[in-house]
């Protein structure tokens, strides 16, 4: 017989195939409803008691429908949103980083209004030690075989959320949580599932690392060292892959619902034994939205497309950006926009910020709702930080470690950056300039704040947000300790109060020179 395992993660909120850029854009290629469809088929192939339905995370927070649900403060509107989720026969869910942002009343009444369980090994009380959410594990029956399903996220959480959004908690090791249920479930099951909102730190086949090991991503090492698990079911990175690796099928399926991850197991009925393993990715693309997910989203979509074309403010020039990627290296005056919203509110001498989203389109002289979530989507804290020269110097070393130069001279960023590039960031208003010829780590070659040398054993205040703040993207330099202030206001009300009140003129200039 086939057993057969479909996992979601990393939705986060978009629910139509629709990134929100216009009214009229309801083609994407992702989405809940695609996903739903695909879903729906599988389980009508195989039959729906041989097939388990999980979610890996994040699904709260990042479209602007779901910021729309939040901001109401509605808990009959935050129910119509899961609704949506409601709607797809999960098994098991875990929780990710990201559906922290909105703080525990908000996830706790989502926890509460979630058909499905949700499974959490290392989200923990901190006075009692058991599992602060949900179960620490689950075992369903399908067709005859009992499969054991644990749940795990990243311990980074209170690395990159206000104190208030994790108090109590206490985050450990997923692979050490892991390993301890695993090595109690295994017996008790046919079949052992892991669902983890988190990564790998080296490469699931080669084992060659590709990150510092902070804890984040502990995927490599629960897959190499937890010979207990059958099936793998991670997120986080917004990968796509799928492999069968030391006798465990591993799956991520991207990012938004553009890929349903789908494991097959093959199982001797007599002594429920596996015989095979099969790892693949189905991609929603060609997918027939939902008609169930359509009309059950039809309000909710009303309200929040109304919600995001309410204006905000008009600027005095427009601030576009043509592609994201040019902005990046050439300059925008949206960066510098962002950049002076961010030592406005501060004060700091120095800002540091990143291209969010690879759609962003900047602002035009009327800004609206839409503009703004669409261009700065992740629900940060801006934090004031104070580091050396020298910290500041490794900080942007660091970020032109992104940056190659191909043999025609043209400037891009290396391969293993194309999908992290929300992790690059530039700086204002210093003045500098790097050599990409050089090696890594030493690329600059000018470096200047008002004209003057910028000082290594000098103090300096940089604006940043909270996720870079705490380190986030692997920067140098930064820890918690270094965090003088974070402020109360989310990027949406520094936005509306910077644009309305601030009166700024925008700064065209380009401040930094790659060649």
């Amino acid at each position: 017989m086939e057993l057969v395992f479909l996992s979601s993660s990393d939705l986060h909120g978009y629910i139509l195939p629709t990134d929100y850029q216009s009214r009229q854009d309801c083609n994407a290629p992702f989405g809940l409803s695609r996903v739903s469809s695909v879903i729906k088929r599988e389980q009508e192939t195989y039959g729906k008691n041989n097939v388990v339905i999980t979610d890996s995370g994040d699904f709260l927070q990042g479209s602007p429908l779901a910021s729309f649900a939040q901001s109401t403060k509605n808990i009959e509107q935050v129910k119509e949103f899961l609704s949506l989720y409601n709607a797809i026969d999960y098994d098991a869910r875990c929780l990710g980083n990201h559906d922290f942002n909105y703080g525990l009343d908000y996830l706790n009444d989502c926890i509460n209004n979630s058909r499905a369980p949700f499974v959490n090994d290392n989200v923990l009380d901190e006075k009692t030690g058991q599992p602060a959410f949900g179960k620490d594990y689950l075992i369903v029956n399908k067709n005859g075989i009992r499969v054991g399903l644990i749940g795990a996220t990243t311990k980074k959480v209170p690395s990159w959320e206000p104190a208030e959004h994790v108090a109590g908690l206490r985050f450990a090791s997923a692979f050490a949580q892991t390993k301890y249920y695993a090595q109690i479930l295994r017996p008790q099951v046919d079949v052992l599932a892991v669902i983890y909102h988190g990564g790998f730190e080296a490469d699931p086949e080669s084992g060659m690392q590709t990150e510092p090991a902070t804890g984040e991503n502990e995927g490599y090492r629960m897959l190499t060292e937890i010979p207990e698990i059958d099936v793998f079911l991670t997120g986080h990175q917004h990968k796509k892959m799928s492999a069968v690796v030391n006798n465990t099928a591993v799956v991520q399926p991207g990012y938004r619902g553009e890929a349903v991850g789908k494991v097959v197991l093959e199982i001797d009925e007599q002594t429920k034994k596996i015989i095979s393993k099969k790892a693949l990715l189905i991609d929603t693309a060609e997918a027939t939205p939902d008609s169930e997910i359509i009309n059950l989203s039809t309000d909710l979509n009303k309200n929040t497309q109304k919600w995001l074309d309410q204006p905000i403010a008009k600027l005095s020039q427009s601030a576009p950006i043509e592609d994201a990627n040019k902005a990046r290296i050439e300059g925008s005056p949206f960066i510098n926009l962002l950049q002076q919203m961010q030592l406005y509110f501060t004060g700091a001498d120095v800002s540091a910020t990143a291209v969010m989203s690879e759609t962003a389109k900047g602002f035009k002289q009327e800004v609206t709702m839409r503009d703004i979530l669409l261009n700065y989507p992740y629900s940060n804290l801006l934090c004031k930080v104070k580091v050396l020269g020298s910290e500041l110097r490794a900080i942007v070393e660091h970020s032109l470690s992104f940056l190659k130069k191909d043999d025609q001279g043209k400037i891009g960023f290396a391969p293993e950056y194309q999908d992290l590039l929300f992790n690059f960031d530039v700086f204002y208003p210093i003045d500098y300039e790097a050599d990409l010829g050089r090696e890594v780590g030493q690329r600059l070659s000018k470096f200047e704040l008002k004209g003057k040398a910028i000082e290594p054993e000098k103090s300096y205040y940089l604006a940043v947000n909270n996720y870079r703040a705490m380190g986030g993207g692997f920067y140098p330099c930064y820890s918690q300790d270094k965090i003088e202030e974070t402020l109360d206001k989310d990027y949406v009300q520094m936005f509306q109060e910077f644009l309305t009140q601030a009166n700024i003129p925008l700064d065209p200039r380009k401040n930094y020179k790659f060649y």
